[in-house]
């Protein structure tokens, strides 16, 4: 089964824990909860629901890159950053 990981600091991390328990959840639960909610289930879709789930996906990107807001940063220079704090 794959692993998901994210760092938190500790403030955020007893917020996550807290909103669970209030809602008598495990962080996971509580979490996968509000990440999946809008989810469309792919099984179900047609090509035309699953194209406009894309579109309504990438909108926003699109918008942010033709506004200049896109990051200038290659894949290659990502993954040179990664490797160089592994190695720290």
């Amino acid at each position: 089964m794959p692993r998901l990981s994210i760092e938190l600091d500790q403030r955020q991390h007893q917020q996550l824990k807290a909103m669970a328990a209030l809602k008598g959840q495990s962080i996971k639960d509580y979490v996968l909860s509000r990440a999946l909610v809008d989810m469309p289930d792919a099984e179900t879709m047609t090509d035309e629901e699953a194209l406009g789930a894309l579109k309504q996906l990438l909108a926003p990107r699109i918008a942010e890159a033709d506004a200049g807001e896109a990051v200038g940063v290659t894949l290659s220079d990502v993954k040179s950053r990664a490797k160089a704090r592994r190695r720290a």
